[in-house]
């Protein structure tokens, strides 16, 4: 019977994690910062896309972050359960308005556009 009631508990803090974030939204705090970001070259190059917004066909993914199990410079992030592999070529150095790891998605595809560098550790 307890297990039951686990059951919804977990899936809700599923959903909560996997949570794309609408960055166009006028009301949410640092609403510029997201619509000024730009995809990295070689990830456009890659993708084949002819946009440079990472926000224009992308929402932020709200989720966990780590960095790979073997300690390389490989980020990770988790999406339905299981951890992906952050491809390299989106990956900014550039600091972000509260200092966290920021991910955008495209919202159609679920491809992975842009991925910020937390400051400050996980």
């Amino acid at each position: 019977m307890k297990a039951f009631g686990r059951v919804p508990v977990i899936v809700g803090l599923l959903v909560l994690f996997s949570i794309r974030v609408d960055a166009h939204d006028p009301s949410m705090p640092n609403h510029e910062w997201f619509n000024k970001q730009e995809m990295n070259p070689a990830a456009r190059q890659r993708l084949g896309v002819p946009w440079k917004s990472c926000c224009d066909n992308g929402d932020v993914f709200k989720t966990r972050f780590r960095v790979g199990e073997d300690r390389s410079d490989q980020w990770q992030y988790l999406k339905d359960g299981e951890w992906k592999i952050i491809p390299p070529d989106i990956i900014k150095e550039e600091d972000t308005p509260d200092h966290l790891p920021v991910l955008f998605i495209n919202r159609h595809t679920g491809v992975e556009l842009c991925f910020f560098v937390p400051r400050g550790g996980l």
